[in-house]
């Protein structure tokens, strides 16, 4: 400031240097505060909310006859918990007078539906229907899929569920079925979607539906749903001639074998006409134990004995199956298998264990599927590695920050 300026001019700079100041302040900060009332990423700036990132969906069936197995869920590993079942009948109501409904509304699945909230975890129901000519009834009249959607948008509502899981079971190829099954899918979700917040609404379907035309057309499906859990198992059972595993990750190898179809095939047919993001990996926590002529894989069964389920959790504790002399790892199907002598001959048992499903969650992992499914919860191992390999594959664990 220029010292020469008569004192009365000097007063006078001075004030004017300070107003403009001032109104430079108050102008910046009533510019500043209507950008960040106006701007949500401006507030979300002031505002950082932590999010995590899922790896993948985990999706868990659970069984009504084994509820009680299911106190050592581990909650931070599972997406999603879908109690399995209720039956639905042929003209689309809801069997209530089934166990089924008794265990739907008994103490224990309340208390484990009360966990999965308290966890973020989805609350699912099944809808099942495992008869052809059930399922043909229902599929023919479209008042009966207005029944069943009213029926569920009822029960979600009232125990507030988070979705439905559709797992209807038809074996034989049948086009015109195949165009209905679809068309009510559809129907169904739309419905739902419509008159709920936000449900999730996936189904059940074969693993060979694409190549071996099964009921299930897997585009349409996808289009029309949340998820395709593909029931990636079964690939033997105990009607198969030979003895196999339930689950081959490969072995297919263009139909030269030695199975007849693997998963991984499986997952590549699906991928060519579905999203891969909608696709679910179902994954068995069971293999077949099958009597047998001698203790090696792919022999023949014995055609007049019928091979009964072993789970994961009874590997360890059976005796027999813990202390086998007998086994190996199928390099084709990537899988161990098992066999043992009992005091009425040979048993062979293929079985999950952490390295097969480390392969499978990889392969789920590689393809960019949605993720994994259980079949099912309480078949888990008894020391906690399955869950510990889920949490290590699929779990939640990138912390990140949301505007």
């Amino acid at each position: 400031m220029d010292s020469n300026l008569p004192d009365p001019l000097r007063r006078i700079f001075i004030v004017g240097v300070f107003a403009i100041f001032a109104i430079f302040v108050s102008g910046s900060f009533f510019l500043g505060f209507f950008l960040v009332k106006n701007n949500s990423k401006i507030q979300g700036l002031l505002h950082l909310q932590p999010v995590v990132h899922i790896k993948g969906e985990v999706f868990g069936f659970a069984p009504f006859w084994s509820l009680t197995k299911m106190n050592g869920i581990d909650w931070s590993a599972l997406t999603t918990f879908a109690y399995f079942s209720l039956p639905v009948n042929s003209d689309g109501t809801i069997d209530k007078t089934s166990f089924e409904w008794e265990a739907f509304n008994g103490p224990k699945l309340a208390s484990l539906f009360k966990k999965a909230g308290e966890h973020k975890v989805r609350k699912v129901v099944t809808l099942t229907q495992m008869n052809a000519g059930a399922i043909e009834s229902f599929l023919s009249d479209e008042s009966y899929w207005s029944r069943l959607a009213d029926d569920s948008v009822e029960i979600l509502a009232s125990r507030n569920l988070d979705g439905v899981n559709i797992d209807f079971e038809y074996i034989p190829s049948n086009d015109l079925l195949k165009e209905k099954f679809s068309r009510f899918v559809d129907f169904y979700s739309s419905t739902l979607h419509r008159r709920l917040n936000n449900p999730y609404v996936t189904v059940s379907v074969l693993a060979s539906s694409v190549r071996f035309d099964k009921i299930y057309d897997i585009a349409a499906l996808a289009k029309s749903t949340d998820g395709i859990f593909m029931m990636a198992y079964d690939f033997y059972t105990p009607s198969s001639g030979s003895i196999g595993p339930s689950a081959p990750l490969y072995g297919y190898n263009n139909g030269q074998g030695p199975f007849w179809y693997d998963v991984s095939t499986a997952v590549e047919d699906f991928i060519k006409v579905a999203d891969s993001k909608k696709i679910i990996l179902g994954v068995p926590y069971y293999g077949w134990n099958y009597y047998a002529y001698s203790p090696s894989p792919l022999s023949d069964s014995v055609r007049w004995t019928r091979a009964t389920p072993t789970t994961a959790d009874k590997v360890d504790s059976d005796k027999l199956l813990s202390i086998t002399p007998v086994g190996g790892w199928d390099n084709n199907a990537k899988v161990s298998w098992r066999g043992y002598w009992d005091n009425t001959g040979w048993h062979v048992v293929y079985m999950e264990d952490k390295n097969s499903l480390t392969l499978k969650y990889d392969f789920a992992k590689e393809k960019k599927l949605a993720g994994v499914g259980i079949w099912a919860l309480g078949y888990d191992a008894n020391n906690g590695n399955f869950w510990a390999l889920l949490k290590e594959k699929f779990a939640p664990n990138d912390l990140a920050y949301k505007l």
